[in-house]
């Protein structure tokens, strides 16, 4: 093969691994963004007297921000925001237990 081709081939190969490690990036950021939103979402909701609703959402962007190389604070926060969730659930439950 000439040099001309290595090159053109290099060049071709280091354009695509940018793109996609951009691509990853962008779609861990996003992910991140929507999870920390929801997060705060269901908090307020709950503050307020309402519902949780989020749950299964956060879950679904987790997945793809994990994917895609995330981990540390957001995975804090997701964990610590499934425990909260179970807790209020496990509440919602049994006060509903009582009613008759």
């Amino acid at each position: 093969m000439s040099d001309a081709v290595i090159v053109a081939l290099i060049s071709a190969v280091t354009t695509i691994i940018t793109a996609l490690m951009q691509r990853r990036r962008i779609e861990k950021n996003a992910a991140k963004q929507s999870i920390l939103q929801m997060i705060g979402e269901d908090q307020l909701a709950v503050l307020y007297g309402g519902i949780p609703t989020n749950y299964q959402n956060v879950l679904h962007e987790y997945d793809i921000y994990h994917k895609n190389g995330g981990n540390s604070y957001v995975s804090e926060k997701v964990e610590c925001y499934k425990h909260w969730y179970a807790r209020l659930e496990k509440e919602l439950l049994d006060k509903n237990a009582h009613v008759c």
